[in-house]
């Protein structure tokens, strides 16, 4: 499947089809419906909030073999680190390395610009997630708690940028 997919990380917001993200967002993020406690914060995303996104953090988009886009990542400055978030694929087409290949890209830009963790929180439910990541380098490094409850409601995993084989 990543063969005829292309990765981008647009800088012309005229080049983002914003709403297209959106829904791709919604749909990927639906599958989590009645597993996560509270609810993802993706399931109120917005076409705003995500423009307001672009302005501020970087987006890497893949593209099909007709330019349509089929997956997206979003990555944000946090200092020496950076912080991965909302990887979202089409659900059509799940499972075929498109999110692979934008989390190594993320990773790889990341490096690049000397960047020495790419960090994430994964929700405790999610262990399909969890092994996922784990699978891509990442490690377990503490847990988080939202607002209001008295238990972990999330993993925090970090991956070392200086050894990006095994993207």
């Amino acid at each position: 499947m990543t063969s005829s997919i292309q990765i981008i990380c647009p800088s012309n917001p005229q080049e983002v089809p914003f709403q297209h993200l959106t829904e791709m967002l919604l749909a990927a993020f639906a599958a989590q419906d009645g597993i996560v406690n509270p609810p993802s914060s993706a399931k109120s995303v917005t076409v705003s909030e995500l423009q307001w996104r672009f302005a501020r953090d970087r987006l890497f988009l893949a593209t099909d073999e007709v330019g349509t886009v089929v997956g997206q990542v979003w990555v944000e400055d946090t200092g020496r680190d950076a912080y991965l978030y909302k990887l979202s694929v089409d659900t059509a087409i799940q499972r075929g390395g498109i999110g692979r290949a934008l989390v190594t890209a993320a990773c790889e830009d990341a490096a690049v610009r000397g960047k020495e963790k790419m960090r994430l929180h994964v929700r405790v439910e999610l262990t399909d997630n969890v092994a996922y990541f784990k699978s891509r380098g990442f490690e377990i490094v503490g847990e988080g708690m939202h607002d209001g409850y008295d238990r972990a409601t999330f993993w925090k995993m970090a991956r070392d940028l200086d050894r990006m084989s095994g993207s």
